[in-house]
């Protein structure tokens, strides 16, 4: 099966940039595609189901509504591992309470 078809010759190709390559160095033709804006990250809550748009939000709902939970020292593990988690939000990661 071939479903990318030129439309100015009898080819046909099995991925799209088969059929592009061909317009370009067959026909001359150069397509042009608006590419699709990636959406922005969402992190939801595990425990109740809140939503944020950034990891400093979500750990801060974490330690805000869910101090206990497992979850938050996994969230601060996985920022932690990220250059951003590291130099962007220290003072989420770690309280001014001696470790236990």
């Amino acid at each position: 099966v071939r479903p990318y078809k030129c439309d100015l010759c009898d080819k046909a190709f099995t991925q799209r940039c088969s059929l592009e390559s061909h317009l370009k160095k067959i026909h001359g033709v150069q397509q042009s595609y608006a590419y699709k804006e990636r959406r922005a990250k969402l992190y939801v809550c595990e425990d109740c189901g809140s939503t944020a748009d950034s990891q400093e939000s979500h750990l801060r709902h974490l330690q805000e509504r869910h101090p206990d939970s497992p979850l938050l020292r996994k969230a601060s593990r996985k920022a932690a591992t990220t250059l951003h988690g590291i130099m962007g939000a220290p003072s989420l990661l770690h309280s001014s309470a001696p470790c236990s």
